[in-house]
């Protein structure tokens, strides 16, 4: 392993897990051929957006990312305040002039002399018009330019999006690296809280950080278990019924996306940076997003009905599978055929009402 090599997987050591994507990364880095443009994939919650700052801090670190650095760059782009490093990142549609604008950005020369770095989290959310503009620079970005696409949903991307980038797949992590995860940000694993944030992740420390510590995230979850418990015990379903469970789903799909906004997760930071975010969230922050719409417009950024649902939907299946038996399997079975159909632009109202039937009864 050439220098090169070794100073990226020293600088990769903040993401737990990923053994696969992390080799890949370093491989490419030692062997000087860095795809311009990359599509980092998986589920939602698994470091992909952490793995991409971290290879943004290894390419302008002057001392190639070691773990835990606090120069200049590293803190600017934990910051999102480095002027060559840009992550887009929103709850709604990304239009055209903004990716123009990005691409526009990558034409200028670098204003420190090194490589710039543009990073698209939920790229599910351009559109097509977008796409289509931003396929010339993401075919042949220039020689110092990389563009990193991330997303949970990829075939929600075009075809030809998919095609010009190098795909690097992310995992659901095992039950031994989250407890590896707890430890590096501070927790024991073994900690009765801890350890049913751990079985509650499924494998996403995303999701392990919002039901730690964020005290509103436990108390929905609460909200969600009684939920459950209602419709699965319900042996005698009505379209009455289907509606008044309608209007809870949605309630608690709005209670749980107003949770998430409110929470102060420092989403993007690998195992380092979270922990001491935690420690001093004043004087460690992790926020490298830098480039909102939102604000300039002075607009609020809001989710998507379709997001909401599949949020809500993500977190009823995580409750079930803590006690998986005949009855909870087939539960899991309807909400990833709902997941399916929100995910394909079914109609929601529809989707809800088949989901609720589907569901009661099953403990009855």
């Amino acid at each position: 392993m050439n220098d090169k090599a070794r100073n990226a997987e020293e600088g990769f050591g903040g993401i737990i897990g990923q053994e696969i994507p992390k080799r890949i990364l370093t491989y490419l880095i030692g062997a000087g051929h860095l795809p311009g443009t990359m599509l980092f994939t998986g589920p939602g919650g698994v470091g992909k957006l952490a793995t991409a700052i971290a290879l943004a801090k290894y390419l302008h670190c002057p001392d190639k990312a070691i773990d835990g650095c606090d120069c200049p760059s590293c803190s600017a782009i934990r910051s999102g305040t480095h002027p060559d490093v840009v992550v887009l990142s929103q709850e709604r549609q990304i239009r055209v002039e903004e990716i123009r604008e990005l691409t526009a950005l990558a034409t200028l020369r670098s204003s420190e002399a090194h490589e710039r770095v543009i990073i698209i989290d939920r790229a599910e959310n351009i559109s097509r018009s977008a796409a289509n503009a931003a396929l010339k620079s993401l075919e042949e970005p220039g020689k110092h330019i990389r563009f990193i696409l991330v997303t949970d949903t990829p075939f929600k991307l075009l075809p030809t999006v998919r095609s010009r980038a190098y795909n690097l797949r992310f995992s659901l992590l095992s039950q031994e690296c989250m407890g590896d995860f707890a430890r590096a940000i501070g927790d024991d694993p073994l900690e009765k809280d801890a350890a049913e944030a751990i079985r509650l992740s499924g494998g996403r420390p995303g999701i392990y950080l919002r039901w730690k510590h964020c005290e509103g995230y436990r108390e929905t979850v609460g909200s969600v278990r009684s939920f459950l418990d209602d419709v699965l015990s319900d042996v005698e379903p009505s379209v009455r019924k289907a509606l008044e469970w309608k209007a809870q789903f949605w309630e608690l799909a709005e209670t749980l996306s107003s949770v998430e906004k409110k929470a102060d997760l420092p989403r993007g930071g690998d195992a380092y940076d979270i922990a001491r975010h935690l420690a001093s969230p004043k004087e460690y922050p992790v926020k490298p997003v830098n480039w909102r719409i939102e604000e300039i417009a002075k607009k609020e950024s809001r989710w998507s009905q379709g997001r909401k649902l599949l949020y809500l939907v993500g977190l009823l299946r995580r409750v079930l599978s803590i006690k998986l038996n005949a009855q909870t399997s087939r539960a899991i079975r309807r909400l990833q055929d709902f997941d399916e159909k929100i995910r394909f632009n079914c109609n929601s109202d529809i989707a809800l009402e088949r989901l609720y039937f589907g569901l009661s009864g099953l403990q009855g």
